[in-house]
């Protein structure tokens, strides 16, 4: 059944995709330039619609990585096929609330991280793209090409390999784990007195 735990962690763990999520610092952007890098964001992220986006946005992903992992004898039980369906089926309303609680941030760390990337010219030059009819279905259209068919099919391939080869890794740390404790029983009793492993 892990499987299903990791499918199930790795839908939620997607709850907060964004195309870049800065992590707070010292670093205060220019007015002028945090201003055109907010312009060109209500562009791909409409506000009128922008927690939809998000949410669409994650649910595809999410999908898209259940699609990959969703194989073998377990998942063509109709039982077990149908608890997915309907888990990855309520995954959008599970997730608004997370979204929405980091929503802003979310989006005002990708204005800063705009403005660390790209001068106050440059950003101007993307915002008067994204000011014309081409421009604005260009950025509009970048999250919702994810669910592009070709687009999906790779993605899935992706998944699948990353999940796999995530598995042999885990494997490995797990026994380096294992040996480390076991040649080290002085650990075991620290973690234990911590209170690690109770109730699992």
């Amino acid at each position: 059944m892990k499987s299903l735990r990791t499918l199930a962690i790795g839908a939620g763990a997607l709850a907060l995709v964004s195309p870049a999520l800065a992590q707070t610092d010292a670093y205060t952007p220019p007015a002028d330039e945090l201003a055109e890098a907010m312009a060109i964001i209500d562009v791909i992220f409409p506000p009128a619609t922008r927690e939809q986006d998000m949410i669409n946005t994650a649910t595809t992903m999410g999908n898209q990585m259940a699609a990959s992992m969703m194989t073998g004898p377990i998942f063509e039980e109709p039982g077990i096929r149908a608890i997915m369906d309907d888990f990855l089926g309520e995954l959008p309303e599970i997730m608004r609330p997370v979204i929405i609680k980091h929503l802003p941030s979310m989006i005002k760390s990708t204005a800063v991280a705009y403005t660390r990337e790209f001068s106050l010219q440059e950003l101007r030059d993307i915002r008067a793209f994204a000011s014309t009819p081409s421009g604005g279905r260009y950025f509009s259209s970048v999250q919702s090409l994810l669910a592009d068919p070709a687009v999906a099919k790779a993605n899935e391939a992706f998944f699948a390999e990353v999940n796999a080869s995530q598995q042999t890794e885990v494997e490995k740390l797990q026994g380096r784990v294992v040996e480390f404790l076991q040649n080290n029983p002085e650990v075991v009793e620290r973690l234990q007195a911590a209170g690690v492993g109770q109730g699992s």
